[in-house]
């Protein structure tokens, strides 16, 4: 019976002294890492005041937002298909798109066409250098990474040809899928 009290008084100054220490490791933390207070401008807003800012942006809004300008690649493309998984497979079916171009691209209104007329048209989506993204077949909800086509049906067949064409129609890249 003494040593269950023994083992139990050891195992709450244990968890006391383990709860004093992380609680004085957290105030040394806050103390040596002040948080910034907000001014009430974002980072953005706030440099463009500066006359040694290396870029120009347009004035804030009313409602403090500020529009940013991204230098797209519009010609000298090199976007791939680089693969297409699983198909006739409607689970594990889909498309990977990659940029390897020297900036981002805007794919927004870009289409993904089979041979059979199926068009997959890219809602607005910037894709970064080095940048991929999936589209699945399958029903789902898009993120920044995989895009969904919605289709109940595979779309891709072995042996089919895979066209990706930017908003005015022109093919940019095929693929052959085995």
């Amino acid at each position: 019976m003494k040593k269950a009290s023994n083992l139990i008084l050891f195992v709450l100054v244990n968890i006391i002294v383990s709860a004093l220490t992380t609680l004085s490791v957290l105030w040394i933390w806050d103390l040596t890492h002040p948080v910034p207070e907000y001014s009430g401008q974002t980072p953005l807003s706030s440099a463009e005041n500066r006359s040694d800012s290396p870029t120009s942006q347009d004035p804030a809004d009313e409602n403090g937002a500020t529009d940013l300008q991204i230098d797209f690649i519009e010609e000298d493309f090199d976007v791939k298909i680089l693969t297409i998984v699983g198909a006739g497979n409607l689970d594990v079916e889909y498309v990977e798109i990659i940029n390897q171009s020297q900036g981002p691209i805007d794919l927004t209104h870009w289409q993904l066409v089979d041979q059979q007329g199926n068009k997959f048209t890219f809602p607005a989506l910037i894709l970064n250098n080095e940048g991929s993204v999936k589209v699945l077949s399958k029903r789902g909800d898009n993120t920044v990474i995989e895009l969904y086509w919605q289709s109940d049906a595979p779309i891709w067949q072995s042996g089919e040809i895979a066209s990706l064409l930017d908003p005015a129609g022109n093919q940019i890249t095929t693929y052959s899928i085995p």
